[in-house]
């Protein structure tokens, strides 16, 4: 059975049992979880994290102190996840980013990096106090909510973190051949029954991947059609500059001139009405226009509660995907593709596979977690790897004070 938090501390000596009693007794009083307990109790703090992280788990610490960022290196991450999360950056390369984390085994902070960056994150750990430190002194006290630029220009644009994305590395199963064919369907022409495309998913299967790949089809085809790719945040925050700068008409004019337009996470715009009439208008006149539309979601239209009437229904008179968890079957060929370039046996493959049923995302985690480890030791990939990988990234929650 994997180890819990509160006997890992009692293996490394960070806990002892009267300590533990102590955490128990208020338990006992005041409810919740025994971890929050620790916390209050003072037996757990970031501290302990960092000692758990590096001696347990093995992440390398790496010192701020001596750090001195590059400005571009800087805007690579939203300010947003660098302040919630308390993450950093401090190298890119290629379609690789190294970060320093106050905890690595955040599986939402990774999701979220993933996400906005596009890139594999490769995780070092440094102790709260010294994170938020060099976030005050280089990103501000108000931490400024600025994202990362994205690629909003015509379908010449060269975007390299995004190449990786395309068809012929989607991996299909019986779990996404269809929101595969309906992708592919619409990168190589309009099509009035996939008109918009709404595709839907829980995190971490494969939406965005298509999404991407139908606008990398485009490009790379140097086809006459231009695609536009936006997050639905992104959209959100230049439409409300556009609206308090009275520059309205200027980023209206930019939908007029594509005949692809790509949405990610259309749930984001839900709730904000101003947002959504403005979208619903471009929405139309392009739909009117016969030119294609693409979204993504982590839920069908009709159980987006704050997405307007108008918009489900437009949305639901087109062609709904859905995107289902990967089976036994579809995992073992993800990870058979991944394997390609490394020595992992199909034993090692097949035992993966069996414990990671989650989302596609995290199975290709943890792969490169497994090969990397696998260096470090200096050992060929076993099971016990494969066990010690499994434990690291499920037994300890969160910590955020």
């Amino acid at each position: 059975m994997p180890e819990s938090v509160v006997d890992i501390m009692l293996e490394l000596g960070l806990l002892s049992q009267e300590q533990l009693n102590s955490a128990i007794n208020h338990q006992w009083e005041n409810g919740g979880e025994l971890e929050e307990n620790l916390i209050k109790s003072g037996y757990f703090n970031e501290n302990i994290l960092f000692t758990i992280l590096t001696r347990k788990f093995e992440y390398y610490p790496f010192d701020l102190s001596s750090f001195t960022p590059e400005q571009e290196l800087l805007k690579i991450i939203p300010s947003w996840i660098v302040k919630h999360f308390l993450v950093i950056p401090i190298i890119s390369s290629g379609t690789s980013l190294a970060v320093v984390m106050m905890n690595p085994l955040d599986r939402e902070a990774m999701d979220n990096l993933k996400k906005a960056t596009y890139l594999d994150i490769l995780p070092f750990v440094a102790p709260k106090s010294e994170i938020e430190q060099f976030i005050f002194k280089y990103y501000g006290v108000d931490m400024p909510e600025k994202e990362m630029e994205e690629v909003v220009e015509e379908s010449s644009a060269d975007f390299t973190p995004l190449k990786k994305y395309n068809f012929d590395n989607f991996i299909t199963g019986k779990c996404n051949d269809f929101a595969y064919s309906m992708s592919l369907s619409v990168a190589r022409s309009y099509s009035e029954e996939c008109n918009p495309l709404f595709i839907f998913s829980d995190c971490g299967m494969g939406k965005t991947h298509l999404l991407v790949a139908i606008w990398n089809y485009i490009i790379e085809r140097q086809s006459q059609r231009k695609a536009l790719y936006y997050s639905s945040d992104r959209f959100a925050t230049e439409l409300k500059q556009a609206v308090e700068t009275r520059q309205l008409e200027s980023f209206r004019s930019r939908f007029s001139k594509i005949d692809v337009l790509l949405i990610d996470d259309i749930g984001l715009i839900a709730g904000d009405e101003v947002t959504q009439q403005h979208f619903f208008n471009i929405f139309n006149d392009l739909f009117l226009s016969s030119k294609q539309i693409v979204v993504t979601s982590d839920r069908p239209p009709k159980e987006l509660p704050t997405l307007s009437a108008r918009l489900k229904s437009r949305f639901e008179g087109g062609l709904i995907a859905r995107i289902d968890p990967p089976d036994l079957e579809t995992r073992i060929s993800i990870l058979k593709f991944k394997a390609r370039a490394a020595k992992i046996s199909d034993s090692i493959v097949k035992v993966i596979a069996e414990k990671v049923m989650s989302n596609v995302r995290e199975l290709e985690g943890i792969f490169k977690e497994i090969v990397a480890y696998s260096k470090y030791k200096n050992e060929a990939p076993s099971d016990k790897i494969v066990e010690e990988i499994l434990l690291r990234r499920a037994m300890l929650k969160p910590y955020i004070q």
